[in-house]
């Protein structure tokens, strides 16, 4: 026997015959939703980082968001955004078609089934649209990949945006004491989970609204 004939050769699935009276259904391949009713995920493309970057480093988001009140410049900027990341969107209102902030997992461990995830809502946007933003998007990260679940985080000033989803959509896992100094002040870093079971579970009404 040759190697080449050792070798098995695919051939596509047949249909399986129907028993009891019931059809088996092969398998069916759809791809993650970008577009909701409300929000969509859009690539960010190299245009768009001079307007990022400021977003980024403003007085809003500057403490609150990576680069905590440091400014690189434009290619540090650049080189930054995209160490570690695995996929990064803006997050945008359909309607208006503004950014309403962006969403980012990056740091991934396939090994041991985890990664990081990040969210930033812009100073502009309406707080429910980065929310059913961050919806389509952890949706979209658990069909591409087989994470058992994803960190966030957060300094203890941050963490009343997502106060409202603990118990449901996360779970607090660890607290790093006085981790963070800013204005004089010392603060907790916050770090969260979000499980794949209990986003299956408790994700459907966001994803509904979505």
């Amino acid at each position: 026997m040759t190697r080449a004939e050792a070798i098995p050769q695919w051939r596509p699935p047949e249909a399986e015959p129907a028993q009891n009276g019931s059809s088996s259904e092969a398998k069916r391949f759809s791809s993650p939703a970008l577009e909701g009713r409300h929000v969509a995920l859009r690539p960010i493309t190299p245009e768009e980082y001079a307007w990022l970057q400021r977003a980024e480093l403003s007085e809003e988001l500057s403490m609150r968001w990576r680069f905590r009140g440091a400014t690189p410049s434009p290619e540090q900027w650049a080189e930054a955004v995209w160490a570690g990341a695995l996929a990064q969107f803006l997050v945008v209102e359909r309607q208006s078609e503004e950014p309403a902030g962006v969403v980012a997992v990056y740091r991934p461990n396939f090994q041991q089934g985890h990664a990081a995830l990040g969210a930033a809502r812009f100073a502009s946007a309406r707080s429910p649209v980065m929310i059913l933003g961050i919806a389509l998007f952890l949706r979209y990260v658990f069909a591409c990949w087989n994470f058992r679940k994803l960190y966030m985080e957060l300094p203890e000033y941050n963490y009343s945006q997502f106060a409202s989803g603990l118990g449901r959509i996360f779970e607090i896992e660890g607290l790093l004491r006085e981790h963070n100094y800013f204005d004089g002040q010392l603060w907790d870093e916050v770090i969260l989970a979000i499980y794949r079971e209990a986003w299956a579970k408790h994700g459907r009404l966001l994803m509904a609204a979505a």
